[in-house]
């Protein structure tokens, strides 16, 4: 049964992941990793959606070209010298291929396989260093939380970064116990597989070096607690070496090694820090750079040198660093900001993860600092701890803009591994007592309490966290419905419910709270992604009855392609008749469509499109109330 339960833990995760991927229209930009993953693989070209690493998009387009699903060409897309060609090779995509729902779903199935592959082996990390039983807790926290429910079932990076950059950690932290070739190859393995996700974990190579200075230096001085032999600092430095090479190497094999050698002097980078401009308006339309001839001496021999790793992989990173350092209009606490805050992602983890699963981190920072028989060497805790924090610190110093919680899931496995120690207390330890008649084991100090604590905790996580399930990308925990935003006319205001008149629709209200909520937190994908478009169509094909409806969508999936009665709509004042709006559109910047606040809606497809029946009557009885309100009184 103990070796069973993680294998149920994993396939129930499955089953609920591809439930979601079945039922979730297209989300943002979805369809234009889908398109580039199959142009990737059809043409060999990787100059589409280079902003990310593209392994998921390798494996989510995997069922679509084994099916001959039809490809844009290159003079459709008309592929620019710097790219964002996503945005035109995903609406192609779709209008190539009508059964572009199967690729979607097929797609999703293989991305998930690779989620799940990557929580067993993270499984057996948190096994390896604090026990089976910590084992089950980090699967519980992390298999069911709704970050990576919800983004887990989608052909995004985000969870596969975080699972696999946990199983890189894994396979070096291996390699630290016992620094032979063949984990150092392991380890660079898993490495490269992890850099092929996502630009953030380039932060695992001065990482990696650290963790092995921390892991050296104390055997160093006592030359014990070793798993076998040492080996001597020059043998180690020599395989983290290979470590880092091996990792290029799966690094260039994912890329085909497609322009891997180019002299540095030859890109063109639009960035300050790649073209040595001190703003970005002083930067070449046809793009810089600081390796060439505008950079010094030492910059321009370095140009020479060449590029170990393939061009758009360096492209890419300088197309992503754009972005922030552009900025972009950023959403939090119903505030708008031409650029992002540094505190960001910790308030969205604050309001967006299960209390549940807050206060076991807490419990676990309590166990570590005042109670004995929980903690592992210092140096284990370190290698769990650190990258969560160095991912978290890195997301947050990328203040050019904060739109999305989702990048801050890479840190979120390495934090629940550290929080699993408290499992620690259903383990029976063995006695260090001569005596050897006794056989009673010996438990972690306060366990019982412990125990207690963390059942209780870790139901009320799983509780809070599936409760909305399946619209587990707009979750949003209790304290989204109990911390102050601004209230003025200026500030988004949730729209009004009516009143619960059963004991079902007061349950219904109390799990919906968080989710209603949180617009006045966060916006963007942590709420409305565009998910929920599939689901307003089956609701419609359930109610013939309604011949039309005026949809504002935020969304890639063209409302055309779908079988709901309508046309795009867009109006700055109300006019009757029936809507679906999405939230975003309600909560923009711009706030055409703010006036919907006043209205209360018939019903909600997920937490993210709202539903509104506005007739004349309710009009002009809102509009009166406002001027009443506008009118100032008789003195």
């Amino acid at each position: 049964m103990k070796r069973r339960f993680p294998c149920f833990i994993i396939l129930a995760a499955g089953l609920a992941m591809t439930f979601l991927a079945w039922r979730t229209s297209y989300t943002y930009n979805e369809d234009g990793r889908l398109a580039s993953g199959a142009l990737y693989l059809g043409t060999g070209d990787f100059s589409s959606f280079h902003v990310n690493p593209p392994l998921v998009s390798l494996i989510g387009a995997i069922p679509a070209t084994l099916g001959g699903a039809e490809l844009p060409t290159r003079g459709e897309l008309g592929l620019s010298s710097f790219g964002r060609d996503e945005y035109r090779a995903g609406p192609l995509f779709l209008e190539k291929n009508p059964e572009n729902r199967f690729y979607l779903f097929s797609g999703r199935l293989c991305c998930i396989a690779l989620v799940l592959f990557g929580l067993l082996q993270t499984f057996r990390f948190a096994c390896a260093v604090l026990g089976r039983a910590a084992g089950y807790v980090f699967l519980l926290l992390c298999a069911f939380s709704p970050f990576i429910l919800g983004f887990g079932s989608l052909i995004v990076p985000d969870v596969s970064s975080g699972v696999w950059g946990a199983v890189s950690v894994f396979l070096f932290w291996r390699w630290l116990r016992v620094p032979d070739n063949e984990n150092a190859f392991l380890a660079g393995c898993a490495l490269g597989f992890a850099e092929l996700t996502k630009f953030t974990l380039l932060v695992f190579y001065p990482l990696f070096v650290i963790l092995w200075l921390i892991y050296l230096l104390p055997v160093r001085r006592t030359r014990s607690e070793a798993s076998g032999p040492r080996a001597s600092f020059r043998r180690q430095l020599l395989q983290l070496a290979l470590v880092f090479v091996v990792s290029l190497f799966v690094v260039n094999v994912g890329y085909g090694f497609e322009g891997t050698g180019k002299q540095l002097r030859t890109f063109r980078f639009q960035t300050t820090l790649f073209t040595g401009c001190k703003t970005l308006d002083e930067v070449p339309g046809a793009g810089g750079n600081r390796f060439g001839e505008s950079g010094n001496a030492v910059e321009r021999a370095l140009g020479y040198l060449p590029t170990p790793l393939p061009k758009n992989f360096v492209q890419g990173i300088d197309t992503q660093r754009l972005d922030f350092e552009g900025g972009m209009p950023s959403y939090l606490r119903g505030e708008w900001s031409d650029r992002g805050w540094a505190h960001f992602y910790l308030y969205a983890l604050l309001i967006k993860t299960p209390v549940g699963a807050i206060l076991l981190f807490l419990l676990a920072i309590f166990c570590t600092f005042f109670l004995k028989g929980y903690n592992a060497s210092w140096r284990d805790e370190a290698v769990l701890l650190l990258p969560g924090v160095v991912l978290l610190a890195f997301v947050s110093s990328q203040t050019g803009f904060s739109i999305h919680a989702r990048y801050a899931i890479s840190a979120l496995p390495f934090f629940f591994l550290w929080t699993s120690k408290v499992g620690r207390a259903f383990t029976g330890l063995p006695q260090q007592e001569d005596n050897e008649s006794s056989k009673s084991p010996a438990y972690p100090q306060g366990y019982k309490t412990v125990r207690v604590l963390t059942i209780a905790l870790l139901a009320w996580s799983l509780l809070s966290g599936l409760s909305v399930y399946p619209h587990s990308i707009s979750y949003f925990n209790e304290l989204a419905a109990l911390i102050p935003t601004p209230k003025t006319d200026e500030h988004p205001q949730i729209p009004p419910s009516p009143q619960p008149h059963n004991f079902t629709a007061r349950c219904k209200a109390i799990i919906s709270a968080g989710p209603r909520n949180g617009p006045r937190h966060l916006l963007d994908s942590n709420i409305d992604w565009g998910q929920d478009l599939f689901n307003l169509e089956r609701r419609l094909q359930k109610r013939p009855e309604v011949d039309t409806i005026k949809v504002v969508y935020w969304g890639s999936c063209p409302v055309s392609q779908t079988t709901i009665p309508t046309s795009d709509f867009y109006s700055v004042k109300p006019e009757p008749g029936r809507y679906a709006i999405s939230v975003n559109n309600i909560y923009s910047r711009e706030g055409d469509l703010r006036y919907f606040l006043d209205y209360v809606p018939v019903d909600m497809v997920g937490y993210s499109i709202y539903i509104y029946v506005l007739t004349q009557e309710e009009i002009d009885a809102v509009e009166a109330k406002k001027q009443q309100r506008l009118t100032p009184p008789d003195e």
